[in-house]
């Protein structure tokens, strides 16, 4: 480590990845257990907790962290970096995230603020799913009998529909088993996402946000079996999508405000890959220039964004989907969503990922529809506006104007206020 960096973390203080140690004390091992189950971070041994550098034996406080890494499982293997500074020695540990839950004496830490704390049973379960170590939709959890026999029966009319295999009915239950949406005489968790009402299970399903500005305007929930909810979402959104038109080529065609294919594909990938051992639901936001799908639970841990490959969270209910044609095939997701808004050529998309929480965000690029005229209408919008007056200052004929209005509304670009001879525009 160069010393320059040494400083900069230094100044930066304590905090959740960085801790200072006079010495190593003798629940080191616990410090280091809980910064991997969280972000990772440093100590640095020889700092006072006021920030005073009073340095350390590097060596001895090396062969300290040696024996006390004996005690974490599975180990976790820090870097360790002695920085000489003036006339003192200083060990900096570099502590990675881990890969998986780490433990000391059968207790997961976690490092909170510039506290660590064990974790209670239901932070170890999302932390386990969050890190692929559970899977959470093989677990057995409610009885076969909750099942509705027409939620089975659309299941393998769907996967004849999608995929061309017939199974006849008597081998049902058989092909559940196989595929682990069933155990023994139980549904696993998977199985009651996908043929049951999940009504003990409320944070399952999904909800829209309709958004002004910042505050939110009007909130519609959707319950339901997973695939149910997913046609219920996207059908709601279809609706409220504007459509304009273009030139391509000679031609003028019709096109929604948001590629459709890729929302779809945004909201199907939100349910299949999300962690459900956290208690939140998929959200969309809805917003005028934009809209925002939310799950609970980041990429699953190895996946990069810029390449991803298809590790699933929850593989039962990924083949379930799978079966009856809502994913096309694994690991294509991201790549259709990218495809597809290029093809649609008006929207950029951006994905978010961080700790337990994962974002594709739509963003409209309405300024390429938008000529000189257009961009001097929402210059003068910026206070109401009748069409007579946007006629006088631009020269143009009151339908001309209004029909500019008309296609600026449809973009989500201008309001109308009022009715009657006081209607007036102005700018959103």
């Amino acid at each position: 480590m160069k010393l320059e960096e040494f400083l900069k973390l230094i100044a930066e203080g304590e905090s959740e990845r960085i801790e200072f140690k006079a010495r190593p004390t003798k629940d080191i091992h616990k410090e280091i257990c809980a910064l991997a189950n969280a972000h990772g971070g440093y100590i640095i041994i020889g700092i006072k907790k006021d920030g005073t550098p009073i340095g350390c034996d590097a060596k001895e406080a090396r062969e300290q962290i040696s024996q006390a890494l004996l005690s974490i499982i599975p180990p976790v293997r820090v870097k360790t970096h002695t920085v000489k500074l003036e006339d003192k020695e200083f060990l900096v540990i570099e502590v990675p995230k881990s890969k998986t839950l780490c433990t000391v004496g059968g207790v997961a830490y976690i490092r909170i603020g510039n506290s660590i704390r064990p974790l209670s049973i239901q932070e170890i379960i999302m932390l386990s799913t969050e890190l692929g170590a559970l899977t959470w939709d093989e677990v057995p959890v409610e009885p076969l009998s909750k099942a509705k026999s027409e939620y089975i029966e659309w299941f393998f009319n769907a996967m004849e529909k999608a995929r061309g295999r017939k199974i006849p009915k008597e081998d049902w239950n058989r092909y559940l088993r196989s595929i682990k949406a069933v155990k023994g005489k139980k549904l696993t968790n998977a199985g009651v996402l996908f043929f049951t009402d999940v009504e003990d299970m409320p944070h399952a399903g999904g909800r829209i946000i309709y958004m002004e500005g910042d505050e939110p305007k009007a909130v519609k929930e959707f319950h339901g079996p997973v695939w149910k909810v997913i046609d219920e979402m996207f059908n709601e959104l279809e609706r409220g999508f504007k459509w304009f038109e273009v030139t391509v080529g000679v031609k003028r065609v019709r096109i929604p405000e948001y590629p459709l294919r890729a929302v779809r594909e945004a909201i199907i990938n939100a349910f299949a890959h999300r962690n459900y051992a956290i208690s939140s639901d998929v959200r969309v936001f809805v917003y005028s220039d934009k809209l925002v799908i939310k799950n609970p639970g980041g990429l699953m841990p190895g996946v990069d964004l810029n390449d991803p490959e298809h590790v699933p969270r929850n593989p039962v209910l990924s083949q379930l989907l799978y079966d009856s044609g809502y994913i096309e095939k694994y690991g294509y997701g991201i790549r259709m969503i990218r495809s597809e808004c290029k093809k649609h050529g008006l929207v950029e998309v951006e994905f978010k990922n961080r700790a337990n929480a994962f974002e594709v965000i739509f963003r409209k690029r309405t300024e390429e529809l938008l000529d000189e005229k257009d961009k001097m209408i929402l210059e003068l919008l910026s206070e109401p506006r009748s069409s007579t007056e946007l006629g006088s200052a631009l020269h143009l004929s009151k339908p001309a104007v209004v029909s500019r209005l008309e296609r600026l509304m449809n973009l989500g670009l201008v309001k109308k206020i009022g009715s009657g001879r006081n209607t007036r525009y102005v700018r959103i």
